[in-house]
């Protein structure tokens, strides 16, 4: 019995002008990847924004990080830092403190349940990321990630 072949939608959608190819497949892509780590997040009670202002403040070391330092890192750049910083707190995974250098600066910490739960989260995350591109190469990943970097940073 002869297996039913889809039609190749993205050409039917776009009318085979690759720029719209390219752009449905990107789209579509990055949604499916996306969904397994919004249910990991989500079984860690965390949003994705949650868990990079979260990853960002880690980064900051013992220090911490500031506000606008974490808003800085964050994949989603329009973020609302202060209202998801609430969030954090008000859940106990972080703490906010007045830099003692300069006290008009405020320095964002994890608090040890923050830390704990970031520990908990980066064996899965590991382990979800290599099984989502394990049927890729490291050099497909490698020319995978430089194309994507290069559709972000189109020249002037």
């Amino acid at each position: 019995m002869k297996k039913f072949q889809t039609p190749d939608l993205v050409a039917e959608e776009t009318g085979k002008l690759l720029e719209q190819e390219v752009y449905l497949n990107l789209v579509r892509t990055a949604e499916e990847v996306r969904m397994p780590l919004v249910e990991l997040m989500a079984s860690h009670g965390l949003s994705g924004k949650q868990y990079n202002a979260l990853r960002a403040i880690r980064r900051g070391g013992p220090e911490g990080e500031t506000p606008s330092g974490i808003g800085a890192q964050m994949a989603e750049p329009r973020a609302d830092v202060t209202r998801l910083l609430d969030r954090l707190e008000r859940d106990e995974l972080i703490v906010r403190r007045a830099d003692p250098d300069d006290r008009r600066v405020v320095r964002v910490l994890l608090s040890k349940r923050g830390k704990a739960l970031l520990a908990g989260i980066d064996k899965p995350l590991v382990q979800l990321h290599r099984s989502q591109f394990a049927h890729m190469s490291p050099k497909d990943l490698q020319e995978l990630s430089r194309l994507l970097v290069l559709a972000r940073a189109p020249s002037p």
